[in-house]
């Protein structure tokens, strides 16, 4: 533990008079915590100016611990998701006589159990300290990896696959509302990015990683392949199990972590405060009420779930499809694609910076929504030079980077009741993914490759829909931010009268006029205070 100790920040020669400090200003420690409030428009990507050196040193403390562990799980599990499609070309369609449709249906298993996971994850979530929760959904995932290896048939592999989708329908949702319970507003939208871009960066390599395993490996203890690889899996998990029992923080209204001091944790509060981000405790029957009943599910699901229409058409998987038909080698079919998958990568990272800088992500959105409209008319068009049919399929990888937006936006708008923000969360997820995955079916059908006549019309429809969802969604979203202010200066304006009220009558007693007070006189005075 002492690594752990050194890496955030202390030692165990610093405790003894750590806890002397720490015992000796706990009574000021809420009074004279300072939270920085934007200072200038100066650009900045990572600390905004104006921070004060003490929260730097504690932001950096939870990028090191919650920002690592959500990065290195979230790569882990898009490896494995590639893993299925590695291992069927590998050695297990011959081995399991796969000839049909199998692969497929592994695919559409694990996107069931995905699904039907999101909302009741996100409810024990909320029930359940991410501490114990997020670790053990990491073990019990890690072993049905695993148990992918000694399989014999392909029903064994669909029933894993809906146990693994099952399981892991904790870690985006679940990751991303950690994020969303200890960042502010203006930090969220870089490390939400940088979140989701460790998964594509997972799908980048994969194929690297997988070949280099089964090239080595293969064969080794008489185990084929295709079979090493989710023992492999199983065991880039296990660490993450310890890490995640060792550096992710408790529920910070309850009590503090090893790694943070009382005053740090006095300072999260406070810096949530300012955003209006409220903390757990209203899980109750009126839960689904709240969430039905407000505009953030119906609106914000609408918006994700146009995303995943656009985002079927173009991918890295159709233009793998097109380069092959062009009759391009194999080693470019799996290599030039990935450019796509870095285009998404960057553009998330820096747009995710501008956003927090920004404060909006509106001017992203625009880009993006016109970045997809110009590579779906373009694929429409078809007819085209190569060039311009890489251009196309490259500047559509732009949409990856609406799914770290769109969650950004959920916890700002979601900041006042943290049980509908998780329940939202784990909604946007599974209702965008079961509508992208009709749409896939129906619009971009394999045999219809690689013009895709039907999915790039379609997409271009999608795209221009999704354009025009914005400002609806902005509509709203300003709506109830105006509500909040009038409400705020509401609360001000009673609190103040009330304080007024409080020192008249101190005041009066004072020179020992109250008892002269009639009722009358204490009804009006009432009244004015309501």
């Amino acid at each position: 533990m002492s690594f752990f100790r050194k890496m955030m920040g202390g030692s165990r020669q610093d405790e003894p008079t750590a806890r002397v400090e720490e015992s000796s200003t706990t009574s000021t420690t809420v009074e004279d915590v300072q939270i920085s409030s934007k200072a200038n428009n100066k650009f900045y990507f990572w600390t905004r100016p104006g921070t004060s050196t003490e929260e730097k040193k504690l932001v950096q403390k939870l990028d090191l611990a919650i920002l690592t562990f959500c990065c290195l799980t979230f790569f882990a599990k898009d490896l494995d998701r590639n893993n299925i499609n590695n291992a069927y070309v590998s050695g297990m369609k011959e081995d399991l006589g796969l000839y049909g449709n199998e692969l497929n249906w592994m695919v559409t298993w694990f996107q069931i159990g995905y699904i039907v996971g999101q909302i009741p994850s996100q409810i024990l979530l909320t029930k359940i300290s991410p501490r114990w929760y997020l670790p053990a959904a990491e073990f019990l995932w890690a072993f049905f990896v695993l148990f992918l290896y000694k399989c014999e048939n392909v029903q064994q592999i669909y029933a894993l696959r809906f146990c693994v989708g099952f399981i892991e329908a904790a870690s985006w949702p679940g990751l991303h509302f950690m994020i969303g319970t200890w960042y502010r507003n203006h930090e969220i939208n870089k490390r939400s990015g940088i979140f989701t871009a460790s998964g594509i960066a997972a799908t980048m390599f994969s194929g690297y990683i997988q070949a280099g395993i089964y090239q080595t490996i293969d064969g080794h203890l008489g185990i084929r392949g295709w079979r090493w690889l989710f023992i492999i899996d199983f065991l880039i998990t296990c660490p993450m199990v310890i890490i995640g029992l060792i550096i992710i923080p408790n529920p910070l209204y309850e009590k503090k972590t090893w790694w943070m001091t009382e005053r740090e944790r006095q300072m999260c509060i406070k810096r949530l405060e300012a955003d209006n981000r409220q903390p757990l405790g209203r899980f109750d029957k009126t839960l689904f009420k709240r969430v039905l009943g407000k505009w953030h599910f119906w609106i914000l699901c609408t918006w994700f779930s146009l995303m995943y229409f656009v985002y079927q058409a173009p991918t890295t998987s159709t233009m793998a499809l097109w380069l092959k038909a062009e009759k391009y080698s194999v080693p470019d079919v799996n290599n030039l694609p990935t450019v796509y998958s870095a285009i998404s990568i960057v553009f998330m990272v820096v747009s995710g910076a501008y956003n927090d800088w920004r404060g909006t992500q509106v001017e992203s959105i625009v880009l993006i929504c016109m970045t997809q409209i110009i590579s779906e008319s373009m694929l429409v068009a078809w007819n085209l030079s190569k060039p311009a049919h890489f251009f196309a399929y490259y500047i559509a990888g732009t949409i990856q980077s609406l799914f770290p937006i769109i969650v950004s936006w959920t916890h700002r708008v979601c900041s006042s009741d943290a049980e509908e923000r998780a329940i939202v969360i784990g909604a946007l997820n599974a209702i965008g993914l079961a509508q992208g995955t009709w749409w896939n079916q129906v619009f971009v059908p394999t045999v219809e490759a690689p013009r895709f006549y039907r999915g790039y019309r379609a997409g271009l429809a999608a795209s221009l829909a999704l354009s025009a969802w914005l400002p609806v969604v902005m509509w709203f979203t300003r709506r109830q931010e105006k509500q909040e202010k009038t409400e705020a200066i509401r609360g001000r304006v009673v609190e103040s009268s009330g304080h007024d009220t409080e020192e008249g009558r101190a005041s009066l007693e004072k020179r020992g006029m109250a008892s002269n007070l009639t009722a009358e006189d204490k009804a009006n005075e009432t009244g004015i205070v309501m």
